[in-house]
Order: C-alpha cells, then structure tokens, then sequence
C-alpha cells in the first residue's frame, strides 16, 4: 500500500457538499488515487486561519462535511490502527487516517480534543501557520513558542495514542515540543531546509530531533518546498530531497506526505505563490506517484527501500502509537 501521510481532501468534500454535490470522494477523487496506487491517506480537518472566518466554524464546517460523506461512501473506510488498515486494504477499500491540521478551531477548550478523537481523529497538529492558544505557527511570532495550555494539549494528544505532528509549528514551538513530548514525532509534510528555504522545511538538527524520537517526515510536493529556483521545482527535485532525508537520518524516518492541492481554490493558492503554475512539475496530482517512486528507484533506492517509504514506515509510526 502506498499511504499519503498528508492530504485537505476533506476541505474539497466540505465545499462541494455545500454546493449540492454528493459521493465526492468518489466522484472527485477515487479514480486519481487509485491511478497513483494510494491505497491510504491521513485527511485532514484544516480551517484556514487566515481567510478571516471564525476557526471553530470553519471546523465544524468541515467536520459536518466529512461525517455526511463518510456516512454514503462505500469506497472509503475510516481507521484507527493498523488492524483496520490492513483490513480496509483486503477488502479494496481505501483507508482514511482522521488527523486535524491545527488545534485554533477548539480555543482553550482541551476537552474538544476528546470530543475529536471521539469522531475518530487519530493525529493532530497544534498549529496550521497562526499563532494559537497552545502553540506558534510558522507565520507566527518567532520568538514564542508552546504556551502552558499546549504543553497540556502535547500530553493529553500523546495520552490518548494520537500522532503528535510538527510540519506547520515555528522552530521555537518546534523545541519546545520536543522538550515537552514523550513519543514519536512526526513532521507529515516538510523537506530538508539545506535544499530550499521553505520555513516550514526542517533544518538538519531538526531532522535529526524527529530521528531520535524514532519519527517520521513525509517529503511534500508543494512546489516552493522543493526548490528556491523555479527550474528545479520539478520530481527530480524531490527525489534530491528524499535522498538527502534518507541519507541524513535513515530510509526508516522516510514516508510520502504530499499535500496535493490541484483541487483547491485558484485564489486561495494564489495566495501562497506568484507563479502562475504552482504545481510541482511531474507530480501535479496524486496519479503521477508512480512516477516519483520510479525515479526514487533510479536514484538508489532498493526495492525494499521504497516498500518502506511508501507505506511501510508509516505503518509502523501508526503501529507503535496506536497500536
């Protein structure tokens, strides 16, 4: 099974649902997913911070979204281990790992992650790039980092068997979690800051911090993740990074967290880039995959290497947090 560590497919579902439309996952999206022979995927609960509307309201949007959906899809299964996952995989269903990209949508309210992990929610982030109750995105003011109440909120995730996920907090937050934290931590979708300065991207000390923790980086295929110069934002680009990541810290701390976004508002992205083509070029979508894990092969990769990038590894995240 390829697992895609990272995807705002729910964001799709929430808005098309609110348009009339039904069996989205299905219609918008089953058959790219299964050109590109992902089998599983964390989708995430994202409310933009920034587009000026409440979180908590853009989280129940969402949340209301995917319930309807997941209640009438009979192609997609959600899981919360990896029992289910392997079940959902036997039986040609495609699994959904429930993560949640930043925590701004519960306020202070640390109760409203047992109500999360309630509807199934099984990784979370303390922040998307906004500073927040509990912790300091990337946007956010570098010198403040995880507050008390986060501290709080890094225990009860990590109490409750939840993956704990770095890929949008600032580099304060980012020590901050790891002075605080007792398990593996995961960064799902960030690359190496020594091949392009993205900020969300990972300096080697960090790379080698999530090593230690016996983590996870999923390599992202957002462009201006992969390269500062706009000729090298392509598949090779990114094969250059799984290699460094690998090399730096070990193929066994390597997985696949791509953040697709071709679906998503033009506006919105336009928001994040100038270009007038911001996808990765060779891997605009999801179906392209093969395409990746062909070149990672003529990179060096072994077989046995790219069985545990594209799933293997996290398989074995989900299995020693969750069980």
């Amino acid at each position: 099974m390829i697992f895609d560590g990272h995807s705002d497919i729910f964001s799709d579902v929430r808005y098309k649902r609110e348009a009339g439309e039904t069996q989205v996952l299905k219609n918008r999206h089953l058959e790219r997913l299964q050109k590109g022979g992902i089998g599983g995927a964390c989708f995430v609960i994202w409310a933009d911070t920034f587009n000026g509307l409440d979180p908590m309201d853009e989280m129940a949007a969402i949340i209301k979204g995917l319930k309807e959906e997941m209640a009438e899809t009979q192609d997609f299964v959600l899981v919360h281990n990896t029992a289910e996952i392997k079940a959902a995989e036997a039986a040609g269903k495609f699994a959904v790992l429930l993560g949640i990209e930043g925590l701004a949508g519960i306020g202070e309210d640390l109760s409203k992650i047992d109500e999360l992990y309630d509807l199934g929610v099984r990784h979370a982030m303390l922040t998307w790039n906004e500073e927040n109750a509990l912790a300091t995105g990337v946007k956010g003011n570098p010198d403040r980092g995880v507050t008390e109440l986060g501290k709080q909120a890094i225990k009860k995730i990590q109490d409750k068997k939840m993956i704990l996920d770095v890929s949008h907090i600032n580099e304060k937050s980012f020590w901050d979690v790891m002075d605080v934290s007792n398990g593996p931590i995961l960064a799902s979708h960030s690359n190496a800051k020594a091949l392009a300065s993205a900020a969300r991207n990972l300096t080697d000390d960090q790379l080698l911090a999530i090593r230690d923790t016996k983590g996870l980086v999923g390599l992202n295929a957002f462009n201006d993740f992969v390269s500062d110069i706009r000729e090298e934002q392509t598949v090779d680009g990114l094969v250059r990074h799984a290699s460094y990541i690998a090399d730096k810290i070990g193929v066994e701390h390597l997985g696949f967290g791509f953040d697709f976004f071709e679906f998503l508002n033009t506006d919105f992205m336009k928001s994040y880039s100038d270009q007038d083509d911001s996808l990765l070029k060779g891997l605009e979508d999801c179906s392209k995959v093969p395409v990746l894990i062909e070149k990672m092969k003529k990179a060096g990769f072994t077989d046995k290497d790219l069985e545990m990038v594209s799933g293997g590894n996290w398989l074995n995240l989900i299995q020693r947090v969750m069980g």
